[in-house]
């Protein structure tokens, strides 16, 4: 048999750690979140039997009781969270309780435009606060600098919803160069996608700034111009090398809190995808549809942090398991 090496061992211990984390992390986030349904209020069986039969005002308690039986709504609490749990972990996400079409197929429908939406809004606001940092970190004190600070503290301070309503009013009802509400052409994904990029921009700006601030004042960057390197060169292949790595981990959380925004950015210019969808599962009771989107929202947030890690490990060795699996192939461990 082949016997596994020290850094072998140290490599697949650290994977196993993390595998175990993003499994507690989900566990805990569906114990959590199928016990706030459980013990919400009112009946689930007649909010299931008016999703079913808008137009009807009361039901027959043969119904009623009918329901309850198809959804085990009769049995205690672990037993209706085992069910769930493993149908859930087989594949089987349910039938929604508005429509009683599966999750699933809704889940891929709606998901493209919230894709679109936070993809576009990402590389818009990332391109933008890179563009301010650098031309503010290039000349500090200068009015550039002095507007992407004043940039970030407004973007900080400023709601997505608002944002949001003063573009609809300026170009959408007064210049009417835009649509308002909807979806279907890239028109209608303008001013939903600037009031999430500019989100982004303030956010970045910031930390990006601070952070390239922070390596351009580290003692090597003095090194290296000593050395007659030129300054372009110590800004692209030294400066800003070192200050991404921090910032690859709250670029991260932005787009972890992108999935957030999306919620209030749907709803405020009527567009479709996965923020709405919760909305109004929400508005209707719609369980497994919340159950859901809730888990999978976990999950990419978790899935996220841990590519932002390995990421890491890979621009500076040093930090995380990957830094001790290579320390320990040469012979020991790293500080």
């Amino acid at each position: 048999m082949m016997k596994i090496g020290k850094s072998g061992h140290h490599l697949f211990v650290g994977l196993a750690g993390r595998l175990g984390a993003l499994s507690c992390v989900l566990f805990g986030v569906s114990l959590i979140t199928f016990t706030i349904t459980f013990f919400a209020p009112g009946d689930k069986a007649a909010a299931i039997a008016h999703a079913r039969y808008p137009d009807t005002q009361s039901f027959a308690p043969e119904i009623l009781k009918g329901i309850r039986q198809e959804f085990a709504l009769n049995e205690p609490f672990f037993t209706q969270y085992y069910l769930w749990l493993s149908r859930f972990l087989s594949g089987d996400f349910g039938n929604s309780f508005a429509s009683n079409v599966p999750v699933w197929e809704i889940f891929v429908s709606n998901a493209a435009e919230t894709l679109t939406l936070t993809l576009t809004a990402l590389v818009l606001g990332l391109i933008c606060a890179f563009f301010l940092s650098a031309i503010a970190v290039w000349r500090p004190g200068s009015l550039a600098d002095r507007f992407a600070v004043a940039l970030a503290s407004i973007g900080a301070a400023m709601p997505n919803y608002w944002l949001g309503l003063l573009l609809i009013l300026f170009f959408a009802a007064h210049l009417n160069w835009l649509p308002a509400f909807g979806t279907g052409t890239p028109a209608h994904l303008v001013l939903p996608a600037i009031t999430l990029a500019f989100w982004v921009t303030a956010s970045q700006t910031r930390l990006l700034r601070s952070f390239m601030l922070e390596a351009k004042a580290a003692p090597y960057v003095e090194t290296l111009r000593l050395r007659g390197v030129s300054e372009r060169e110590v800004f692209f292949r030294h400066v800003l090398r070192h200050a991404c790595v921090p910032a690859l981990t709250m670029i991260g959380l932005d787009v972890a809190s992108l999935l957030e925004g999306t919620v209030i950015v749907e709803l405020t210019f009527a567009r479709g995808g996965l923020g709405s969808l919760l909305a109004g599962s929400i508005l209707t009771r719609d369980y497994p549809m919340i159950l859901f989107l809730v888990l999978f929202s976990a999950l990419v947030y978790v899935i996220l942090n841990t590519l932002i890690e390995v990421v890491q490990d890979l621009l500076d060795p040093r930090k995380t398991f990957l830094g001790r699996h290579r320390a320990a192939s040469s012979g020991g461990e790293r500080p």
